[in-house]
């Protein structure tokens, strides 16, 4: 029986490119072995080069039986599949840490670049390190979003800035643990925030990966590693199942912008889904399953399929005001404008405590809640209620769309009495 090798990010599996059937009609006959990918509800293939024939493979542990005695590499190609499954796997994770678009292609370029396997590099030319990282922002236009894009192009100013300010010229040996440290500092003089440096040393390590697949970096004091900072848990708020309530029957007729901004966020509330997916639904977008209706979406950020349910809000939201069809795409940056005025409207002013650190220093702010909200409230306002409902956490994944507990954690934005009474509610003191 063959079985897979179940991963939170992915299944891995290797197989011949023939079907079993095939092989066992001619036991000794040799057949390329591929490695299968499944993430998201996409499957990727790929030939590892080696070839085995049905009498020598293990199919339980898809691996080349070692007790052969006439197959002499056996352990050299075993531990060569368990080495690709294994960057397959961190590569996805890493690809789905720094939100960046999955595909086929994506994965055979790296696959490629791993194994140098058809891969040209051109010589002719040396190349700076900033000519190098535009090239590779160009290869993955494709797969990458604009705000993704701009997010990196502004991480490459930071280094240039650096390197100009310090009278340092920046090349590909020019990363170390001191270049880490007063790189650090030197955001933090201009009074970036941590999540913000956290970011930028995100995004350098992109290209730090790349040039090292390629041997460009030869200073032996390189550690990727060394890149990361801890980002701060940002402070970030919910709407609770009464104010999702009172915006939803805040009249807004004449106000038509203010009313499409407030009808896509609550979409988004009531589905638990990030803003590229919840902003733009169509009418093909619905979906018919046991005579109840869903939308059904294949998230932009990690390919991933989920059917979310319309609920009896969003129904109203579409009949009343959409002949039952979801409200038209908006402006992110209009959505998060106008969604902010409303919760001003709904004088939704609690005073929320915010500690952040900025230049090196911790500060503290008590910001109204309404300031706070934004597109990914939605997201979190959906998880924390549904968890407040005491749905599984294992069932509201399966909406959010989340691959661990741990980032679905993330999300859940209850502390102290309200959650001292919510785990006291669920009878574990009884």
């Amino acid at each position: 029986m063959i079985k897979t090798i179940e991963n939170s990010n992915g299944i891995v599996r290797f197989a011949f490119k023939e079907s079993i059937r095939q092989l066992e009609n001619d036991k000794k006959k040799d057949s390329l072995i591929f490695l299968h990918f499944s993430y998201g509800g996409n499957r990727f293939k790929y030939s590892t080069g080696y070839k085995s024939c049905f009498m020598d493979w293990d199919f339980d542990k898809q691996r080349i039986k070692q007790t052969k005695s006439n197959i002499i590499n056996a352990i050299e190609v075993n531990e060569f599949l368990s080495k690709i499954e294994n960057v397959v796997k961190k590569e996805y994770s890493r690809l789905i840490a720094e939100q960046i678009i999955i595909n086929n292609d994506v994965l055979k370029r790296f696959l490629d670049i791993y194994l140098n396997k058809n891969v040209i590099i051109d010589n002719s030319i040396p190349k700076t390190f900033f000519e190098f990282c535009e090239e590779i922002l160009n290869q993955k236009a494709k797969d990458i979003s604009i705000i993704t894009k701009r997010s990196y192009k502004q991480t490459l100013l930071k280094v240039k800035n650096y390197g100009i300010d310090n009278n340092e010229k920046i090349n590909f040996n020019s990363f170390d643990k001191g270049f880490v440290l007063n790189f650090i500092d030197y955001l933090q003089e201009k009074d970036f925030s941590q999540n913000t440096i956290s970011k930028h040393l995100k995004n350098l390590k992109t290209f730090l990966i790349e040039a090292n697949q390629k041997r460009l970096i030869k200073n032996l004091d390189f550690n990727i590693k060394d890149f990361s900072v801890t980002p701060e848990e940002t402070t970030a708020i919910y709407l609770s199942t009464d104010e999702l309530k009172k915006m939803l029957d805040l009249d807004l007729s004449e106000k038509k912008h203010y009313e499409l901004a407030r009808d896509v966020f609550l979409i988004g509330c009531y589905t638990g889904q990030r803003v590229s997916d919840y902003n733009g639904l169509t009418s093909s977008s619905i979906k018919i399953i046991n005579d109840k209706e869903y939308f059904s979406i294949k998230q932009k950020k990690t390919g991933a399929k989920v059917n979310c349910y319309i609920t009896k809000e969003i129904k109203q939201i579409m009949n009343l005001r959409y002949n039952g069809l979801p409200p038209r795409k908006i402006l992110e940056k209009d959505l998060n404008k106008y969604i902010k005025i409303i919760g001003g409207m709904l004088k939704f002013n609690e005073k929320i405590e915010c500690i952040f650190k900025k230049g090196g220093k911790e500060i503290r702010e008590y910001i109204p809640k309404y300031k706070l909200i934004h597109s990914h409230t939605a997201r979190r306002s959906f998880c924390t209620n549904m968890y407040k409902n005491k749905m599984p956490v294992f069932d509201i994944m399966l909406f959010s769309g989340h691959k661990s507990e741990k980032e679905f954690y993330k999300y859940i934005r209850i502390a102290g009495e309200e959650r001292a009474s919510h785990i006291v509610s669920k009878g574990f003191f009884d």
